[in-house]
């Protein structure tokens, strides 16, 4: 099972943060923790005065964080990188380095940290006769969550770099050498008087038409940041904003450019034109995806993987309201490695994002997890007027992990109900109904039946179990009358096999 793989080396969080470390190149925030020698250390000062510090976020109880500990990697980079006249470090020190050793489960007491508790690997203070120089450090409960909320902690050991410029990087558990080979990726420390930098782009990256921009700039020059012009190109049309404010040295801040048309999927060039001392890092490139035309059906495909309570997925309009949603926790929860066909009926025209999110992190991708077992799979697309496939949203194979994704349409064809086929094998009648649907069907074999009810929201306001049921021909008789009058889905679930009907209550 992957949570009894996956827990041996992850900790318990929060049950809103998300499985996934901070990507390569995010902002570090600041903290400061006290050592095992009750000296306290800021990491902003550390990185002020040039020096790189690699965090290594752990647990005492944590297997593979030992191992990593007794490694001696860290030692190794702190004794010969580590601040020259610093307690263990070596004379012939290169100087440009810190390390520091954090506990990152806040449950942690001294007395495991030094071996003597009872969820502990060992004493992480003398893991082989000779005690740690550099900084090991046990917060508090709030400050190691807040360590771990600010840094993403999704698994121990996590070993990051922080580059003077604030910029965090995972380098993963390297020897010492390794370690310090990283820190050439870091830019050198400010030297130029206005260097405004672009860091990243946090705007749109899918759209039916229109594109809102926003990056955040980083001021990696040594007097404050005051001005600059940021353009950008790839619409139809250019966009310039001049851009006021006062950012220090490193400091940042997430500027909202404005909004640019597009007719299809391009990229976007966001750069900063004004005058400046250094323009290698002014400009960065974003792909933006465009939603395909669509209909009001639409239809998704799931073939779930071992655990489909962790899926669901929604239907947001362009002012992000709700329009369709399901959620697989609540009990009853689908079958493992079942097959499911959702049918939404969208209430109008416009453009529409399908959202789908997996709240472990890893998708259906069950390979890496289970030999010989299939990747589960989510296929979004939308229906023509004959029931045929009109255009594909998403389709998502199971060969990567997500957390979060969504996909725009652009929907433009209404699909009537009159213009809906019945899915072979199963009538209803009457419909329009009054009071009471019949719903007849024929089974060829020993199958489990079940009738849902699911109105234009996608919510189910009516489930039938009907049961086990051997070959044969059957009838289902429902009340209706209780419902409000409109339109909705009939899903006749046979043996996971589902066939959907559209319905009229009047």
């Amino acid at each position: 099972m992957k949570k009894a793989l996956l827990l041996m080396v992850v900790a318990v969080m929060s049950s809103t943060m998300s499985f996934a470390q901070l990507p390569a190149g995010s902002f570090g925030q600041d903290f400061t923790i006290t050592d095992q020698f009750g000296v306290s250390h800021n990491l902003y000062n550390y990185l002020d005065l040039g020096y790189t510090v690699y965090v290594d976020v752990s647990a005492t109880w944590c297997g593979p964080c030992w191992n990593f500990h007794l490694s001696g990697a860290l030692d190794d980079l702190y004794i010969n990188h580590g601040p020259a006249g610093a307690p263990g470090v070596s004379a012939a020190t290169t100087d440009d380095v810190m390390v520091i050793w954090i506990d990152g489960d806040g449950t942690t007491t001294n007395a495991d940290l030094a071996g003597t508790g009872p969820d502990t690997q060992g004493n992480w203070l003398n893991p082989t006769g000779t005690p740690i120089d550099y900084p090991v450090a046990n917060p508090a409960t709030a400050l190691a969550a807040t360590i771990n909320d600010d840094y993403a902690i999704a698994y121990f050991p996590t070993v990051y770099r922080i580059c003077p410029n604030r910029l965090v990087t995972e380098v993963g558990q390297l020897d010492g050498p390794g370690l310090y080979a990283t820190l050439q990726e870091c830019p050198p420390p400010a030297s130029l008087s206005n260097d405004p930098s672009m860091l990243s782009y946090d705007g749109d990256v899918i759209t039916c038409g229109n594109v809102d921009v926003a990056v955040t700039i980083q001021n990696n020059g040594t007097t404050p940041l005051t001005a600059c012009t940021i353009t950008v190109t790839g619409g139809i049309a250019p966009l310039s904003f001049d851009w006021t404010g006062n950012l220090g040295t490193y400091a940042v801040e997430t500027v909202s450019v404005g909004s640019v048309t597009i007719t299809g999927s391009t990229t976007l060039n966001v750069s900063i034109t004004s005058a400046d001392d250094n323009t290698t890092n002014n400009a960065i490139s974003a792909p933006i995806g465009f939603g395909a035309d669509g209909t009001t059906h639409v239809k998704i495909d799931i073939l779930f993987d071992a655990y489909p309570e962790e899926s669901s997925w929604s239907i947001t309009d362009e002012a992000g309201t709700v329009v369709a949603s399901a959620n697989y926790s609540p009990a009853p929860r689908p079958a493992d490695y079942s097959t499911k066909i959702e049918n939404v009926y969208l209430p109008s025209t416009g453009c529409y994002y399908f959202n789908a999110a997996d709240s472990w992190g890893d998708g259906f991708f069950e390979l890496q997890y289970t030999d010989g077992v299939a990747n589960g799979h989510m296929i979004v697309t939308t229906v023509s007027d004959a029931g045929s496939n009109f255009s594909t949203v998403w389709n998502y194979d199971g060969t990567y992990n997500f957390a979060e994704a969504s996909a725009p349409s652009l929907v433009n064809t209404v699909v009537g109900i009159e213009e809906v086929n019945l899915s072979a094998g199963v009538s209803v009648y009457p419909n329009p109904a009054n009071d009471f649907i019949n719903v007849a069907y024929g089974l060829t074999n020993n199958s489990v039946v079940t009738v849902d009810v699911i109105n234009v929201l996608g919510e189910r306001v009516m489930t039938e179990y009907v049961g086990s049921q051997a070959a044969g021909n059957y009838t289902s008789r429902l009340d209706v009358s209780n419902l409000s009058a409109g339109v909705y889905m009939l899903n006749v679930t046979i043996n996971g096999t589902v066939n959907t009907v559209r319905v009229s209550v009047k």
